[in-house]
């Protein structure tokens, strides 16, 4: 992307007051949190889109146009406004398949990335709750996926399950749970619920602060949180979990994942405690740390939101902290 080197902030932001689709906002957006250190990533999530196409929006600003016309699409005139029959039957084959099989970075179909789809290979033109229609059609339904653990082993899930199980019955522990997340002042996009006509945005910062946290929860709904700022260590997990031990004052049997700090000897050496022991999560396995709900719910509390220092992120966070809703430990594992 060395074309955006030579693109400054401020002239991506006199073109975006000069668009008013959503799409040419929405790309011009993109690529002003990209020169503000966002990756082609992170913008794929927040805009609930592909890599690939996140890589198209920002390759439009490699033209001698005005930026204004490079991010909006010129006036199609005299398309089709369905599919025949033979596309119809293609399109019904290719729902049937994950997006990834026709080259879209995607999980799965929805309205949205059909009406992408049609519009960029058959050059038609469907409404969303046409497209809706369409996968009905073709034999899908809108459902909730079961969650899985990418790339996890279910012999290695067994097996954890097993030694957590027997640990339980040789130890009257208090399970605790504890997971680490890192969180940055640059402001994170979520969709939510604007008024119609109007285009929503977020303000957005060149700094590059940012705090990690470990946290705990309990099977009886305690909570524990610590911030950093700086990387967590082995020192730091350890100290950590003194202050558990401290803090309920009970035997512990600690669910932990296998990320370097909290299997270095610093930590690990700890187990010959009598009050303290650990099990180790499986590898490709967050759906089994419940504090991973935790995260979610920080995420949530945090999205949309402009700090102007590390301090009101904090502030905010410790706000959140205090008022997420503590999972459910025996639902896990």
């Amino acid at each position: 992307m060395d074309h955006l080197d030579e693109i400054s902030v401020e002239e991506l932001q006199d073109a975006l007051d000069r668009v008013e689709d959503n799409k040419p906002t929405q790309r011009l957006l993109a690529a002003i949190a990209y020169k503000n250190g966002v990756t082609q990533t992170e913008l794929a999530e927040w805009h609930d889109t592909g890599r690939r196409t996140i890589y198209s929006w920002l390759m439009r600003l490699d033209t001698d146009e005005p930026f204004e016309q490079a991010v909006s699409d010129a006036h199609r005139s005299g398309r089709n406004r369905k599919l025949s029959e033979t596309q119809q039957e293609e399109f019904e084959q290719t729902v049937h398949e994950p997006p990834k099989e026709v080259g879209i970075d995607a999980p799965a179909w929805t309205p949205a990335l059909v009406q992408q789809y049609l519009d960029e290979t058959y050059d038609v033109e469907y409404s969303i709750p046409s497209c809706r229609r369409l996968l009905k059609e073709a034999g899908l339904s809108y459902q909730k996926p079961r969650r899985t653990a990418a790339e996890s082993d279910a012999d290695e899930q067994e097996t954890f399950r097993e030694e957590f199980k027997k640990k339980r019955r040789e130890m009257d522990a208090t399970v605790v749970c504890i997971d680490q997340t890192k969180k940055s002042v640059q402001v994170e996009p979520r969709a939510a619920w604007f008024p119609r006509g109007t285009r929503p945005a977020v303000k957005l910062s060149g700094q590059r602060d940012w705090t990690c946290l470990l946290g705990a929860i309990t099977e009886d709904g305690d909570r524990f949180f610590a911030r950093f700022e700086e990387y967590v260590t082995a020192e730091h997990a350890k100290h950590f979990i003194l202050a558990l031990c401290e803090e309920f004052e009970d035997d512990l049997l600690i669910v932990l994942d296998g990320a370097p700090y909290f299997q270095a000897s610093a930590v690990t050496d700890l187990a010959a405690r009598d009050d303290l022991d650990f099990v180790t999560l499986p590898a490709y396995s967050p759906e089994l740390n419940p504090v991973e709900e935790c995260w979610r719910q920080l995420q949530a509390a945090l999205s949309n939101r402009f700090f102007e220092s590390l301090d009101d992120l904090t502030t905010a966070i410790d706000t959140a902290l205090d008022q997420i809703s503590i999972p459910k430990v025996s639902n896990y594992f």
